[in-house]
């Protein structure tokens, strides 16, 4: 496991209770300020979580809600930086709840703490939705808590896109004084940015004020420092100082090292350096992701300890073999992550070989791959985790002693169970269906095909998801004695992607499908009356791992995996971009016409 220790995850609340600590005088507070702080930073966790309960135990016979659910933010955030993230967002789900119930308005410290844990685990795409979320809340007049999350998203951007970090670093600005624990960061980040844009004056620029600052208040050499000495070193061509003097800092976020070392060689002009060190970047982030999957399936493997427990003094061995399969479901999942991600950095291990010129457009995709991977992790954390909430809830209902439940709740939970278990299931599906994609490079065409009787029974199957709720069409312009010779199974596989996309994206209207030919091509076209896809989305949608809207139920790979089934049956797949009525996508396929035996 790779340790990884949050840095600067609590400053709104240190900061709040250092100012507190100015104002209040009686020795309660006093005492358990004193120990709260000591502990703060150690490894202590049972003692620390002893004080931090009687810190908010304090505060809520004070009334002071804020101070009380900043100190459960922080309880959150420790049990994350102790490798705890499974257990920290599930606490972070609780204080939502709990603030809901006390009408508390401070849920930008729940979004604040969510957007910490991912940040602390190298998924930045959660990470900045999470932030984003938390600004949306945070009153103006919080500004130590503002200060921290500016921070957060600029210390994300720096690397990857030091444009956008240089917005949030100007956002600190405005909201810190020199006299801020924060504006020794803020100095450190402007020219941590001037590096990663390459920009030598404005580095140096930085360098100064920094030793001017030092100066002025007095403080002392840190780890920041030791970072502009690496930056200097480099600018100055000294690259072998450079990187001797990056390897020796300790405790040093290991993802942001590696930002570093990238850049370093990339001034060398060793692209090939680069691309290495942008693969090792990517296993620590997959590391520090599986770290957190298997948390959650420990996690969940304890709630199904319990109910194995309790079943087995009810002698119940029907739900015992439903929780084995739930294991043996999300261990599915954990190795088709696995496998996912080793198709996708064995794609671009096989560039190394190439010349510089060839090394540099390489890194670029690698570059592309690493943010696609964060996209793929969010999307796959966010696609188990409603299920697995929803099933760990009803496992901790069955498993309440002498709880007896009447049939029409215990109808309710069989339901729910066999529901979320489906979605479960899909998600295993789809990731099988992913690796089995990924390997083919070929369809066998010699399936006979009725047209019009092979799309009427598509349809028929189509309107059992549907349930009534849409009105269901298929219009056919060519005869029904007319038969294709192409992969019967592959094609289905497209309609069944474009179809059910039409059906989720479709709250009222109607779903079509329509069949048309010439002596060359046939063309099957989906059509519905949906939220159509945005015009900046249109060329992006057949990528793997994109989606428009990043909470929708999926994982983002049906349409590339369509896409690719219709060039190995000799076709295209394509978004009409002249409808907009909502969303229609047409297949074609090459046809050449098979009588009637």
């Amino acid at each position: 496991m790779i340790a990884r220790k949050i840095i600067t995850l609590s400053a709104g609340l240190l900061l709040t209770l250092a100012a507190l600590a100015q104002e209040q005088k009686d020795s309660t507070f006093q005492k358990l300020y004193q120990r709260y702080t000591q502990l703060h930073d150690t490894n202590h966790k049972d003692a620390f979580h002893e004080v931090s309960r009687e810190f908010q135990e304090y505060y809520r016979k004070k009334g002071n809600l804020e101070a009380y659910y900043k100190l459960r933010q922080n309880d959150i955030l420790y049990d994350a930086n102790h490798g705890e993230a499974y257990k920290a967002i599930n606490e972070a789900n609780q204080m939502l709840e709990d603030m809901k119930a006390d009408g508390s308005p401070h849920t930008e410290l729940v979004y604040h703490a969510l957007g910490s844990i991912f940040e602390s685990r190298g998924n930045y795409g959660m990470a900045v939705y999470y932030y984003n979320e938390a600004l949306k809340d945070i009153p103006p007049t919080d500004t130590a808590l503002l200060a921290s999350t500016y921070a957060m998203l600029a210390n994300i951007n720096l690397a990857p896109y030091p444009d956008r970090a240089w917005g949030w670093i100007e956002r600190l600005d405005s909201t810190i004084t020199p006299e801020s624990p924060l504006y020794k960061k803020y100095l450190i980040y402007r020219g941590e940015v001037h590096f990663f844009k390459k920009d030598r004056e404005k580095f140096l620029e930085s360098v100064r004020r920094l030793k001017e600052y030092r100066m002025q208040y007095g403080s002392p050499i840190s780890r920041g420092d030791t970072i502009f000495r690496v930056m200097e070193e480099a600018f100055s061509g000294k690259f072998d100082d450079a990187l001797r003097s990056l390897d020796e800092i300790r405790d040093y976020n290991e993802i942001r090292r590696c930002n570093i070392r990238i850049r370093i060689y990339e001034m060398m002009g060793c692209h090939e350096w680069a691309l290495d060190e942008s693969n090792r970047r990517r296993n620590i982030r997959d590391s520090l992701n599986n770290d957190m999957i298997f948390n959650n399936l420990n996690e969940v493997s304890a709630a199904a300890g319990i109910i194995k427990l309790n079943e087995q003094a009810a002698k119940s061995a029907k739900k015992l073999q439903f929780w084995m399969t739930i294991a043996i479901i999300l261990m599915a999942i954990a190795l088709g992550l696995l496998v996912s991600r080793a198709l996708i950095r064995r794609r671009f291990q096989k560039k190394i070989l190439k010349q510089n010129e060839q090394l540099e457009i390489a890194l670029d995709e690698a570059k592309e791959a690493d943010r696609m991977k964060t996209i793929f992790i969010g999307h796959i954390s966010h696609e188990i985790r409603t299920p697995l909430n929803i099933l760990t809830g009803y496992a901790k209902l069955l498993a309440t002693p002498g709880l007896e439940l009447p049939d029409e709740e215990r109808k309710t939970l069989v339901e729910g169970i066999d529901e979320n278990t489906a979605a479960i299931t899909d998600i295993v599906n789809n990731l099988l269906e992913m690796s089995k994609g990924e390997s083919k490079t070929h369809y066998r065409k010699d399936d006979k095909i009725a047209v019009n009787a092979f799309c009427r029974r598509f349809m028929e199957d189509a309107e059992v998801r549907n349930n009534g709720r849409l009105k269901l069409r298929f219009h056919t312009a060519v005869s029904d004695d007319l038969n294709l010779r192409s992969n019967q199974d592959g094609i289905e596989r497209i309609l069944e992607q474009l179809v059910g996309n039409a059906l989720k994206f479709t709250e009222k209207g109607k779903v079509e499908l329509d069949v048309y030919h010439t002596s060359e091509t046939i063309q099957f076209v989906v059509s519905d009356t949906g939220c159509g896809v945005p015009a900046e989305d249109q060329e992006k949608i057949f990528e793997t791992f994109f989606k428009v809207d990043s909470f929708k139920q999926g994982l983002g790979i049906g349409l590339a995996m369509s896409r690719k089934i219709a060039t190995l049956l000799g076709g295209t797949l394509e978004l009409d971009k002249a409808y907009h009525k909502g969303t229609r996508m047409i297949l074609t396929l090459p046809f050449k016409e098979e009588e009637d035996e």
